[in-house]
């Protein structure tokens, strides 16, 4: 199952009354140069492959200037890092991902130290019960 954003449903039903909802692929195949391979015997466009998404990504990087083209694996890093961002939990970024294990979709997590400090501050801890003999301690304002 993939799911969608309501943005990306939006765009994909506008791209379906361009495309035709019975024209094969929702993402067909093309060549470098933008014409559509037909994959089957009554003419219906395939699916989409690897290279049809390196063809796009370096055509779309030539026309931004880029010096470096992305690979496709960077949008599921991206992905991965801004579900992460959003403060979605591991185990649900693991899933919508496909990661048998968490520890490799941690892997993927590029957030700052500063993160994790906001995470730690949203702990509710009780205050901290003096030592025997120690002076109390003294609350300074926005502490």
């Amino acid at each position: 199952m993939v799911y969608l954003t309501a943005s990306a449903v939006g765009r994909i039903e506008a791209w379906l009354t361009v495309r035709r909802r019975d024209a094969g692929g929702l993402f067909p195949p093309f060549t470098p140069r933008g014409r559509h391979i037909r994959r089957d015997e009554h003419g219906r466009i395939g699916f989409i492959d690897a290279r049809t998404v390196s063809n796009v990504l370096a055509a779309r990087a030539e026309q931004a200037g880029l010096d470096e083209v992305p690979k496709a694996h960077d949008f599921r890093r991206t992905f991965i890092g801004e579900l992460l961002d959003a403060g979605v939990d591991l185990a649900t970024a693991q899933a919508l991902v496909g990661h048998a294990s968490p520890a490799t979709t941690a892997r993927y997590d590029r957030r700052p130290e500063r993160v994790r400090r906001t995470a730690v501050d949203k702990l509710a801890t009780p205050d901290a019960v003096p030592l025997p003999g120690a002076a109390p301690r003294r609350r300074t304002p926005g502490a």
